[in-house]
C-alpha cells in the first residue's frame, strides 16, 4: 500500500484524523478473526487500531487498520 493514501473518488491526498470517543467505549482495536477472513494474514498477537482518513475535497471518510 502506498505511504500517501489518496481518495478513490477524486484522487486527492487523504488527511489523517483521530478517532474520539467517550470513556465508556474504551479504546477501539481490530483483531484477526478466528477463520480465514480478509485479515487472516494478521498474527493473533497483533492488534491494529482503526485510523480514519478524510478527503478534504469530497469529504469521503475511509478507515484503515494500522499499528
Amino acid at each position: 500500500m502506498p505511504s500517501e493514501k489518496v481518495c478513490p473518488d477524486c484522487e486527492e491526498p487523504l488527511e489523517r484524523m483521530e478517532l474520539q470517543g467517550t470513556s465508556a467505549l474504551g479504546s477501539l482495536s481490530i483483531v484477526a478473526p478466528a477463520d480465514d477472513g480478509f485479515l487472516s494474514g494478521i498474527r493473533a498477537d497483533e492488534v491494529l487500531a482503526p485510523v480514519p482518513y478524510v478527503c478534504p475535497e469530497c469529504r469521503r471518510t475511509l478507515v484503515y487498520a494500522e499499528e
